[in-house]
């Protein structure tokens, strides 16, 4: 999942609330979440319907998932967020450096209804994560220009796309995974990105993208026709704009994430939170808006929504694709090396 750019960096957004009387200080949090339409989303989602609920005032602190980590981690020990929302895969990262706190079950009754594979688990058993919803990273593209549609990957290189193409950069969750899954498809792996850091020097694009949001931008101004990009963002740009909207995973397949919601510094409040966003009413409203696929059991939805989830209109998480995140971290600097060297030092 999903977050703007430039124009969210560093913001800070105070809701407004709905409460008949001011909370007091203990009961106010600042939050971490994304921008644009993912950001609208979990606003009229979670935000404000827990706001309207419970009277407790909620301060946005909006920013891609890097953003929020390089903060976390800076302000170790002494946070100014209570909880945050990031990409599954920056997730996995900040994981390993100890930012969160643990989540204690016993503080949120929903985790009952959640798939197994929503609830996130460190190595000593602990709870650092829940899933808010799960997306497919697929082929994205204008119809009104490209009429005959892509089918692989490699599509992207054909000359007609030449200086067209959108692709994520190593800020957005979905750009180290990319890289590492063109390197596998070439034959190469992990631990041997050149295959892909070889194709991707050869690759002309419009513009790297650091969010959902930003690519979302530069599709919808036509500055590229076609890319790589997340379901959820996806059926965002189809409905927000004219032309329409392709979208496909590509014969060698696609890969799939979530967005995840983290708990930074425990209390009343921030748990009632946690609880809220784990509500078949929460995550039914994000799928029915962004089209994320729920990880809360038993959520009704729309025909319109069924049919946009990530695993299809009768298929589940088990359809999906997962990148080996593990491995990814563990070679997190070769890649941003690699990237930053010679994918775009050659540039």
């Amino acid at each position: 999942m999903r977050t703007g750019l430039a124009y969210l960096l560093g913001s800070t957004v105070a809701l407004s609330l709905a409460a008949a009387a001011p909370a007091g200080a203990e009961d106010a949090l600042v939050v971490a979440a994304f921008g644009g339409k993912h950001g609208e989303t979990l606003q009229k989602c979670v935000i404000q319907p827990f706001i309207d609920k419970t009277g407790i005032k909620v301060t946005v602190d909006q920013g891609v998932s890097t953003v929020t980590v390089s903060k976390l981690k800076q302000q170790k020990g002494n946070p100014s967020l209570d909880l945050v929302w990031l990409d599954g895969e920056v997730s996995q990262v900040a994981e390993a450096e100890g930012v969160f706190a643990d989540i204690d079950p016993a503080q949120v009754p929903n985790i009952a209804n959640m798939i197994p594979e929503g609830v996130y688990k460190n190595k000593a058993g602990k709870i650092t994560g829940l899933s808010d919803g799960y997306y497919s990273v697929g082929i994205v593209y204008n119809m009104d220009e490209i009429k005959q549609a892509p089918t692989s990957w490699f599509d992207l290189w054909k000359p007609e796309f030449k200086g067209d193409v959108t692709w994520p950069s190593m800020s957005d969750g979905s750009g180290p995974a990319m890289l590492v899954y063109v390197s596998e498809l070439l034959g190469g792996s992990v631990a041997n990105l050149k295959p892909g850091v070889d194709k991707m020097k050869q690759l002309e694009v419009a513009a790297f993208y650091d969010s959902g949001g930003n690519a979302s931008n530069i599709l919808a101004r036509k500055e590229a026709t076609i890319g790589v990009l997340d379901s959820g963002a996806v059926w965002a740009l189809a409905d927000a704009n004219p032309f329409k909207v392709g979208f496909l995973i590509p014969k060698e397949g696609g890969l799939a994430s979530d967005a995840r919601l983290h708990l930074v510094k425990p209390s009343k409040a921030a748990y009632a939170f946690l609880n809220y966003a784990m509500t078949a009413e929460s995550q039914g409203c994000i799928a029915e808006n962004y089209f994320y696929g729920p990880a809360v059991k038993g959520v009704k939805l729309s025909e319109k929504a069924t049919s946009r989830l990530p695993w299809g209109a009768t298929g589940s998480i088990k359809d999906l694709r997962f990148s080996d995140v593990n491995a990814i971290n563990a070679h997190r600097q070769e890649i941003l090396d690699a990237w930053n060297k010679d994918v775009l030092g050659r540039r």
